[in-house]
């Protein structure tokens, strides 16, 4: 499909001049091909070779300065505007070329503009200054060569549609700048919303965790006084049986809100740790304890390795014991019978401590990682599903071990186990 003509003006009192305009212009694709340096150059300048070799031009002739004045406005209201003017600087008896240039500067300043003249008297720079700006105006003088007048004609002509090309490419990009403006401050209030969304979730929690303490400590202190007969024998053992039951029920469901308090608290920023300098070996030694009974009924091992002569730690020791309790419990949960549960404790690369659970359990599929690190995630969605638990147990270690300055990685395979690594810095050491 060719492209569209450009459109040339030309203003001449002499019909003749107007005649070699014509020839030569509309002759331009077979002039061109006598020249081939020349068409290289305009190659190398504005393009393709065959466009330019094809290039046509709609000409307007006019033989008065009004006449063409004319043929701009009209041109202007059509929406076809002119690429070149061609303006004769004498047209006797109207308007000469220089009033006529400066009219239809007014009315379309993206012309390009050509003052043809064949009298010496007359100034090029007189004339810039009548009609700038400067970029826009050329000057020819007659008699001019066929040759000159094409290059001119393609030259100009090629520059204005690159020109008219920009100016649609920076309205493109002021429209598409305003619509990302609109699409962030859209994107930034609905991140407004989220965020209040999330606080108000967040003080729910912390709220609701709060009520639920008390009577949760109500129950667990009075099913613990009437297992222990502290006001008479209970007569029935199994009423024993369930109080134990009840006991252990609140208790569990007593950790479940503390977890819901502390990552509450954690996301709104008013968590604060009771920092001391601790033994970490004592902390890992006294958390396997803990979980040792409930492993080896799993019918799992579970074994330390700790590292002589390392640091103490600065920090909040209950709160590792927690991290560590929590990855271990999710390693018993995790790991089938016959199964193997560790940890180690050692110094990292940097200097600081690393402590490592590690597990011959069930794993993580890299799919499923991001969902376990999030709050109330659940690999396994189902109501149903096997293995219970909130999904707070490894959101919370994160949060925790980042509070102490350090950082929580996990790698893990399916079906082969899973390693959940604790770094603390060297800034938390505490010499000897």
């Amino acid at each position: 499909m060719s492209a569209m003509p450009y459109r040339i003006l030309i203003a001449d009192d002499e019909p003749s001049i107007l005649n070699a305009y014509s020839s030569v212009l509309r002759a331009n694709g077979q002039s061109k091909l006598a020249d081939a340096g020349l068409d290289d150059l305009e190659a190398e300048l504005f393009g393709d070779k065959q466009q330019q070799s094809d290039q046509t031009y709609e000409l307007e002739l006019c033989q008065q300065g009004q006449q063409a004045i004319s043929a701009v406005k009209r041109a202007a209201a059509e929406g076809r505007p002119f690429s070149v003017a061609f303006l004769d600087v004498r047209m006797p008896p109207g308007m000469n070329g220089v009033d006529t240039a400066k009219e239809i500067r007014t009315i379309d300043p993206g012309l390009n503009i050509v003052f043809v003249t064949g009298y010496s008297d007359t100034d090029p720079r007189d004339m810039a200054k009548i009609v700038p700006p400067t970029e826009r105006l050329f000057y020819v003088a007659k008699p001019f060569q066929p040759l000159e007048l094409q290059q001119f004609a393609s030259a100009l002509s090629n520059k204005w549609r690159a020109e008219q090309d920009l100016v649609v490419a920076h309205e493109l990009l002021k429209r598409q700048y305003s619509e990302l403006e609109a699409a962030n401050v859209e994107l930034a209030a609905a991140k407004h919303r989220a965020e209040a969304a999330s606080r108000m979730k967040t003080e729910f929690l912390a709220n609701v965790s709060h009520e639920l303490r008390t009577p949760l400590n109500s129950i667990i202190g009075f099913s613990e006084m009437i297992d222990h007969e502290a006001h008479g024998p209970i007569g029935n053992e199994r009423y024993r049986s369930y109080i134990r039951d009840i006991h252990a029920s609140g208790q569990h469901l007593l950790g479940v809100v503390s977890d819901i308090l502390d990552i509450s608290k954690i996301e709104v920023g008013e968590f604060e740790l009771q920092e001391d300098d601790f033994d970490i070996g004592d902390v890992i030694e006294s958390t396997v304890r803990v979980v040792h009974e409930r492993a080896a009924r799993a019918g799992l091992s579970l074994t330390s390795d700790i590292t002589p002569a390392l640091p103490q730690l600065r920090g909040d020791a209950r709160r590792v014991r927690q991290i560590l309790l929590n990855l271990l419990s999710n390693s018993v949960k995790f790991t089938s019978s016959g199964g193997a549960v560790s940890v180690q404790a050692a110094r990292g690369d940097d200097g600081g401590l690393t402590v490592s659970v590690s597990d011959t359990g069930i794993g993580i599929a890299p799919e499923d990682m991001d969902k376990a690190m999030m709050p109330f995630g659940q690999v396994d969605g189902r109501l149903n599903r096997k293995y219970e638990g909130t999904g707070l147990g490894l959101p919370l270690a994160k949060s925790l071990t980042e509070l102490h300055d350090g950082r929580l990685t996990i790698k893990s395979a399916v079906g082969k186990g899973t390693t959940v690594t604790l770094a603390f810095p060297a800034k938390r050491n505490v010499a000897a």
